[in-house]
């Protein structure tokens, strides 16, 4: 009565075992999928940002550098506006905001775009520089990105008592180019 029993419990056939392996396959297609984006998106969100950040700074930096050149200072608006010259093309400029020659360093991107920026994770929270130096902060730790930065700042024609201030972030995001930008106008409030 044991050897019948056996006869009749053969196990899987060929079709069963293929299925199963179908569906094994296809679950993990999915799952791999699945991870695949969510790397993606966690790499773009981490990208967007620092974009942000990026956008912000130049902005800051350039409503901190009124305030101190002309109302702490004394000088004029326009002598304000003058140190910004390099920037009112259309190819617009780069800078580092934590070089301590600004706005002598200021360049002039080129027709082909401004240069990409470099990363130094050694300072404090981190540095991005839109120029690679090996003395600055270390310098060996810089690494390039794929960011590229472009300022322009333009009188506004109907108001000379305001200029607008346009920052350009572009990068690759995996095989594609991405950009954003921020504009803001500073006055002459004084």
């Amino acid at each position: 009565m044991n050897i019948n029993r056996l006869k009749n419990n053969k196990g899987f056939t060929l079709v069963e075992a293929l299925f199963a392996v179908a569906v094994l396959t296809f679950t993990i297609t999915i799952l791999m999928t699945i991870i695949s984006n969510s790397l993606f998106s966690i790499r773009y969100s981490k990208d967007e940002i620092t974009v942000n950040y990026l956008l912000q700074e130049v902005v800051d930096y350039i409503r901190n550098d009124r305030d101190t050149f002309v109302f702490l200072e004394g000088n004029t608006w326009e002598d304000f506006y003058s140190r910004y010259q390099k920037c009112s093309s259309d190819n617009g400029c780069y800078f580092s905001v934590t070089d301590n020659n600004l706005p002598e360093d200021i360049s002039s991107c080129s027709d082909s775009g401004c240069p990409i920026m470099y990363y130094d994770d050694e300072v404090s929270y981190g540095s991005y520089y839109d120029y690679y130096s090996t003395t600055l902060y270390g310098g060996e730790t810089n690494k390039a990105t794929s960011f590229k930065r472009k300022i322009t700042v333009k009188e506004n024609q109907e108001n000379n008592d305001e200029i607008i201030i346009t920052v350009v972030v572009d990068w690759l995001n995996g095989g594609v180019n991405v950009e954003r930008s921020l504009s803001n106008s500073i006055t002459n409030w004084r």
